[in-house]
């Protein structure tokens, strides 16, 4: 919870995200979050696959932040960030229950260690507080719908002349942000059966298209598509609670992400054809 305090002293950097980013050319936003992850099967049940503690930053276009590292509640020494090519990343171990996840990665704060060009050396802390007075700070798993043409289509039977709209249960916990910094957040990613993503709903400030909690859809278009060919979709809810220092966005984040393989209907040139998933583009798909 964000006390009038926070909101007093945050006021003055909230003319707008984007004037706030326009101070500081390195980072984009820093992210400390706890997930769970889960699997849709095509009778539409989804079951749990693992909770999972992360923390990212990224970065601005020739952005730079190194070194970089985060000291957990009950760290003894600063963890590392690696590079995964789209932003840095450090991943805590997977858990089959949350009651494993809070004994490794309890609530409370998440400092970030580094150092970029116009900002200097730093330290940036990300609270991290269930809001909930009782029970999880997840929330739910969206469970995922398929239409093409209107229709509803099943997952193993995607038509890929046609527009796929992706659509999901609604996303109850999504708040607006009242500090005006980012509202409650979703994000839908597709990639193909090696593991490469094709299509991404988008992520705030990079000056392109995003979802919130408030967007009921989003449509991934017929010329990514090829026939007999395998997906992976997965669809993400994300509650926010966030701050600002050193004009740099923080999210501490309670998240959680279904996913869902998808198939193409027709005959694939035997050099295209993918019939089945060979790589998984991200690692909550583990099965513990």
């Amino acid at each position: 919870m964000k006390s009038l305090t926070t909101l007093t002293l945050l006021a003055c950097h909230l003319m707008s995200a984007t004037n706030s980013l326009a101070q500081q050319t390195d980072i984009t936003f820093i992210v400390a979050g706890k997930t769970s992850n889960h699997r849709q099967h095509p009778d539409g049940e989804v079951a749990t696959l693992n909770f999972h503690f992360f923390a990212e930053i990224f970065l601005q276009e020739n952005g730079v932040a190194s070194p970089a590292s985060i000291s957990p509640p009950l760290s003894t020494a600063p963890v590392e960030f690696s590079d995964s090519g789209y932003a840095l990343e450090m991943h805590g171990g997977r858990y089959k229950t949350e009651q494993e996840l809070e004994s490794s990665y309890p609530d409370g704060e998440y400092t970030f260690h580094y150092t970029a060009p116009s900002i200097g050396s730093v330290k940036q802390t990300v609270v991290m507080e269930n809001s909930r007075s009782v029970g999880s700070g997840l929330p739910a798993a969206p469970r995922i719908f398929l239409t093409q043409g209107g229709q509803a289509v099943a997952a193993d039977r995607i038509d890929p002349g046609l527009d796929l709209m992706v659509t999901w249960s609604g996303f109850s916990e999504g708040r607006a942000d009242p500090l005006g910094i980012m509202d409650d957040l979703l994000f839908v990613i597709m990639a193909d059966c090696r593991g490469e993503r094709i299509a991404h709903s988008g992520r705030p400030f990079e000056n392109t298209p995003y979802l919130t909690f408030a967007d009921d859809a989003y449509t991934i278009a017929a010329e990514i598509l090829q026939p007999e060919n395998a997906y992976q979709l997965s669809v993400e809810h994300a509650i926010l609670d966030t701050s600002l220092e050193h004009d740099v966005p923080a999210f501490a984040t309670f998240a959680t992400t279904t996913f869902l393989d998808l198939k193409t209907t027709g005959d694939a040139a035997a050099s295209d054809a993918c019939p089945s998933i060979l790589e998984n583009f991200d690692a909550g798909q583990t099965v513990l």
